[in-house]
């Protein structure tokens, strides 16, 4: 079984970005990794994979409203990124919408997740940021390792006090959870908003090389362009995930 990172935080702190430069540090070496992003607020695939021809079929949408969900199934959604043949991403389409599907149920869910992880050494669960979504709190009650990213500022602060209670049950983990500052910039207030949330186990930091890489369709290059300040917080979550020495430090 592969093991499960589930990525959440804030609007606008960045999820999206590192899970995807995550994929890539994790995928060193050709480790297989699944990034799995329900949200039908905003499909990703076309968002991943804005060159990529990608068929309504493939949606995520047909997995989770199948009635037994297995391995096989999982296996013939997965979008490949061509360029990391090592990295497979599953989502909802371009035009998908939140009438598209029956309700998400939280058993389909889990099963989505646990079958994907038969298939590679990982999975990243890009959660979204409204936790009432059941994809968001399944992903992060089935995670072996949780990441929390918020922006080091007021949003950021007041989303996590108002998130925090519905965490609160024991198979959260809420406190074992690693916290980053997403897109960090020179103005914030890093160290108070730190002192406020209790620490930040490292700094995602704002870089334009990396932002114009998301803007035309190239995220998973983003790597290429983050600093060490960013590349520092990688890999201490590659060593949290029990990536060996030689592969934390790329």
């Amino acid at each position: 079984m592969g093991k499960t990172i589930a990525v959440w935080g804030n609007s606008g702190s960045g999820k999206s970005t590192f899970s995807c430069i995550l994929a890539r540090a994790l995928a060193q070496n050709k480790r297989k990794v699944i990034i799995i992003n329900a949200d039908l607020e905003t499909p990703m695939l076309p968002v991943w994979l804005p060159n990529q021809i990608i068929s309504s079929d493939a949606s995520v949408g047909h997995v989770l409203s199948s009635p037994e969900i297995d391995a096989t199934l999982v296996a013939g959604k997965v979008a490949v990124v061509k360029s990391f043949p090592f990295i497979g991403l599953m989502g909802y389409v371009a035009g998908d919408n939140p009438l598209s599907y029956p309700e998400i149920k939280y058993d389909a869910l889990l099963n989505l997740i646990g079958e994907a992880s038969k298939l590679v050494d990982y999975v990243i669960t890009d959660c979204n940021s409204y936790m009432i979504n059941s994809f968001a709190l399944t992903a992060i009650e089935a995670a072996d390792v949780v990441i929390r990213i918020l922006t080091p500022d007021l949003k950021g602060v007041n989303y996590l006090k108002s998130h925090q209670p519905l965490l609160a049950d024991a198979r959260f983990h809420y406190a074992e959870h690693m916290t980053f500052a997403g897109l960090a910039r020179p103005f914030h207030a890093i160290d108070k908003t730190g002192n406020i949330i209790g620490g930040w186990a490292g700094l995602l930091p704002y870089g334009k090389e990396i932002d114009l890489c998301v803007t035309e369709g190239n995220i998973f290059n983003a790597i290429d362009y983050c600093n060490p300040r960013y590349m520092e917080s990688i890999n201490k979550v590659l060593g949290v995930v029990s990536v060996n020495d030689n592969e934390r430090n790329i």
